[in-house]
């Protein structure tokens, strides 16, 4: 039994060690993140400054573009399931 507690006890120190490298490394790697989205934020800045939008211009653009994609996902599943009740025997409605 003595040589399975000194293998458990190398075990748990190599454990320890590998524990407190992963938290640097998580540490680290939220750092990273936070940097690029600072740098990325400061580029979507520069780009709408180029454009000369003001904020609600900014923001009647970006709802344009969500209310275009809803509109597009909505059409596009109308359609799917139009298609599916012809090819089950249906009416087409279409």
């Amino acid at each position: 039994m003595n040589a399975n507690k000194k293998k458990i006890d190398k075990l748990n120190l190599e454990y320890a060690k590998n524990d407190e490298k992963i938290a640097r490394l998580m540490e680290r790697q939220r750092e990273i993140e936070k940097q690029r989205t600072e740098l990325e934020n400061l580029d979507i800045v520069g780009m709408v400054r180029e454009l000369g939008l003001s904020f609600d211009e900014l923001s009647e653009l970006i709802n344009g573009e969500k209310a275009a994609a809803e509109l597009a996902t909505d059409v596009s599943a109308a359609y799917e399931t139009a298609v599916e009740e012809y090819a089950e025997g249906g009416v087409w409605n279409g």
